[in-house]
């Protein structure tokens, strides 16, 4: 998994949390939109949430973000506010679209988004983790400013059962 941080654009001041990008709304997201957000995590096999999962995310001061067309979510991400060595940030995770709306520059909106949050809230980088294989999310990320910042190593052990 690759770690990645983008500074390049985190300057100013951000005024709103409803932003509207090219028929595009986004808006932190309530108890009606987790049947649709349950619904893209499982096109992911993130398909462990629950109401109850998403509500405790968001109670923990977490925020997931969703992005609207025509009143239909099509796409969510996750916002955490984190801490490291002292220096706070934004954790951007598990930004993910519907299939029918990919490519088409939704993403980097997302993420334009997300910047912004970190702005309004005087942070100075935005972080995220990908995995080394999912060259698509590290093209959008590195397109979009983020630079490579470290790797994390999975590792395992078999434990035998008898």
């Amino acid at each position: 998994m690759l770690a990645f941080r983008n500074t390049a654009a985190i300057n100013g001041e951000y005024k709103t949390n409803k932003v509207n990008i090219m028929n595009l709304t986004f808006r932190e997201a309530n108890e009606a939109d987790y049947p649709a957000i349950i619904e893209l995590h499982k096109s992911q096999d993130w398909g462990l949430d629950t109401p109850r999962t998403i509500r405790n995310f968001q109670e923990q001061g977490n925020s997931i973000i969703v992005g609207e067309q025509n009143k239909e979510i099509i796409g969510k991400m996750d916002l955490m506010p984190k801490k490291r060595d002292n220096i706070h940030f934004l954790y951007l995770e598990r930004l993910i679209l519907a299939p029918e709306h990919r490519n088409k520059g939704i993403g980097k909106q997302f993420i334009q988004f997300a910047e912004e949050q970190a702005k309004k809230r005087n942070l100075k980088f935005l972080d995220l983790a990908v995995r080394d294989e999912n060259v698509v999310a590290k093209k959008l990320y590195t397109g979009a400013g983020f630079e490579i910042i470290g790797r994390k190593v999975y590792m395992r052990k078999n434990v035998e059962t008898e």
